[in-house]
């Protein structure tokens, strides 16, 4: 088959052309790969000249731009599997992993920058990124630096989690192939023939996997027939005992039919690495799973960290999960798969957004850290927490539907006849009959003589004072009870299951406001220095020690504390002997994980006041949140007038 031997620039270039379904210009190119106008006309000269025996060329038009053209699509290879994009440092650093991953010797660090045409800074940023990913975290490669040479340590089974994991990323759960073929690597024939094979003898032995497993399982035999065929096999190990009789038969039945297929032969370190995954993935029967029959299928030890954990949850937040039958069979099986050697998450998108939507739930799961460090001896990652953060707002969604007498007490005021009255009642509990309870439905001439003594909150359809009850709100709806209407009370409860789960008011923030140590102006820093300096406050006034540091340092490791631009709010539930914020106001916005940040705030909690800490989240990141009024404040006057704001 023809090949083209092009730079990676060129590469860039043809695949933002290719990809482009009008003409672009060359200005629009030449800003995207960060050169000038004349470099795009002289690399596409040469790609031109390229491109000539497969019957291809980069079309120019005055005015217009270029658009790619061939003559016959199926004779250019490139057309369809052009992936190799740098335009990001995580396409840099996804490239050098996978090039470690499949180099026999160290690469010299000068040909790499010339290759992805970045500078040597560029380049040792990126390898700083490249080794949070996968050296500083699983599978905790080693990556040796000689002179002007790097090279990933010679371990295997590694090399194929790194691969495994740079695949999985770009796994098309919608494209007619089910996968994307990235980096020239994985044969896509091989790989359709792996994906056919597979569930058939899945479906065989009745073996359940998620999709995530799945898709792990087509890619780590789809690698391991090409790490095989190029001689670079698992080395030899002891027989692995197999407690799973449907996985190993799935495994040796699988291994046998690919050989005969792909005509090569597996040996039995490879056939224990399949049976491995496939034993991971397995999913037990669902109906089988209750209180009673837990301890048959789930260890002690699995069952010891769900009972320290739900016993963390309350006495920290006051949240009792523990009759939750439900969620407990989830959470012992999300601690399963913690404890298998392989475990595939979906990546979720944009980590922040998820952030931003389960912020409560994700201070509840990050609170399962200690029973991770203490039982399995590592914390877990991110994606992993954000994975329990989803399983917890199922949770809370059932505490308030078990929990009656949270059930805002709701009066429906309006001006309508009763049958339009009634409908509209039906409507407001169809949507949220977890969280209120209809006490009454009163026309409007009536409201003077109501007793609203007993009533949370009035929904009124028309648009006057109903009570002047202190503790009585009032939300006016149309009579049709539209979306506008939902979202309204979607807000509003929302803002209420946060009052009672925090117990926390805006007055007791403003007072924590006024009370606190203040750096007014400051030129800001790295994000450990700034971390070190705020939480000074603290252990200067014998509040707290180091290890309210170390905790605040390690979590922004694990997952950071900024996922919004403007103010940033940075925390430790290490018991304080007070409860107190520090505030800095910065001269110049700094970026904090990839946000731009100007208001810094940090908070210790005493013991007893963890649930404080939800109340502050949502005022912060809610209730105050106006990212470009926070981009302009920098004293102590301006930020509390900013929160003293009704």
């Amino acid at each position: 088959m023809k090949t083209l031997s092009l730079s990676l620039r060129q590469q860039k270039l043809l695949g933002l052309i290719q990809r482009s379904h009008s003409h672009i210009t060359g200005a629009e190119l030449a800003r995207q790969l960060g050169v000038s106008p004349r470099t795009i006309r002289n690399d596409i000269a040469d790609l031109n000249q390229s491109l000539l025996p497969f019957e291809a060329q980069i079309l120019s038009e005055k005015s217009k731009g270029y658009l790619f053209y061939c003559e016959n699509p199926d004779t250019f290879p490139v057309l369809a599997k052009n992936d190799i994009n740098f335009l990001t440092k995580e396409d840099r650093v996804r490239y050098l992993a996978f090039q470690l991953c499949l180099s026999d010797i160290p690469i010299n660090l000068f040909d790499l920058e010339e290759e992805m045409a970045v500078s040597h800074t560029t380049l040792n940023n990126d390898l700083h990124l490249l080794k949070m990913h996968y050296v500083q975290s699983t599978p905790y490669i080693r990556l040796s630096h000689q002179k002007d040479h790097i090279e990933f340590e010679k371990d295997e089974k590694k090399r194929r989690t790194i691969l495994n994991r740079l695949f999985y990323v770009d796994w098309d759960y919608e494209g007619r192939s089910n996968a994307y073929y990235g980096y020239h690597f994985l044969d896509s024939d091989v790989l359709n023939l792996i994906m056919e094979e597979i569930p058939r003898h899945l479906q065989r032995y009745q073996i359940q996997m998620e999709d995530t497993n799945l898709v792990s399982l087509n890619l780590a035999v789809a690698i391991m027939y090409h790490r095989v065929t190029a001689g670079h096999g698992l080395p030899k190990a002891p027989a692995l005992p197999k407690q799973d009789t449907a996985a190993m038969y799935a495994a040796k039945d699988l291994m046998d039919a690919l050989e005969l297929q792909l005509h090569c032969a597996f040996c039995q370190e490879e056939r224990d690495s399949i049976y491995q995954n496939i034993a991971s993935g397995h999913l037990l029967e669902a109906d089988k799973l209750n209180f009673q029959t837990a301890p048959q299928y789930f260890g002690p030890i699995t069952i010891e960290m769900a009972r320290h954990y739900l016993n963390s949850l309350q006495e920290v937040f006051g949240t009792d999960f523990s009759n939750d039958e439900d969620f407990y069979i989830t959470l012992l099986q999300y601690i399963r798969s913690l404890q298998l050697p392989f475990l595939s998450l979906n990546t979720q998108g944009n980590i922040d957004i998820a952030k931003e939507n389960l912020m409560v739930e994700f201070e509840f799961a990050y609170l399962f850290q200690e029973s991770a460090q203490q039982y399995l001896g590592y914390y877990v990652d991110q994606s992993e927490l954000l994975y329990l953060a989803y399983c917890i707002s199922g949770a809370l969604e059932y505490y308030y539907f078990h929990h009656p007498e949270y059930k805002l007490k709701t009066v429906i005021c309006s001006q309508l006849n009763l049958t339009a009255l009634w409908s509209l009642k039906r409507k407001v509990l169809g949507a949220f009959t977890n969280y209120i309870h209809v006490s009454g439905l009163l026309p409007v001439n009536q409201k003077s003589a109501y007793d609203f003594s007993q009533t949370d909150l009035v929904l009124a359809t028309v648009r006057k004072q109903i009570t002047d009850a202190p503790d009585t709100d009032t939300l006016y709806i149309s009579s049709f009870f539209h979306a506008g209407d939902i979202r309204q009370m979607e807000s509003y409860l929302h803002n209420q299951r946060i009052r009672r789960l925090s117990g926390f008011h805006p007055f007791q923030f403003r007072k924590l406001l006024r009370q606190a140590c203040w750096h007014e102006n400051q030129e800001g820093g790295s994000y450990f220095t700034i971390i070190e300096s705020l939480a000074s406050d603290f252990i200067r006034d014998h509040l707290t020690d180091s290890a309210f540091t170390q905790d605040i340092l390690r979590r922004e490791a694990t997952s950071s504390f900024a996922f919004r631009p403007g103010v940033l709010f940075l925390y430790s539930l290490v018991p304080a002997s007070k409860t107190r914020l520090s505030v800095m106001t910065l001269k110049h916005r700094m970026v904090w994980n990839s946000h731009k940040i100007r208001i810094i705030l940090m908070a210790s909690f005493q013991k007893g006041d963890a649930p404080m800490l939800l109340g502050l989240l949502h005022l912060i990141y809610d209730v105050y949140y106006d990212v470009d009024a926070l981009m302009k404040l920098k004293t102590k006057k301006d930020l509390i007038a900013y929160y003293e704001k009704d």
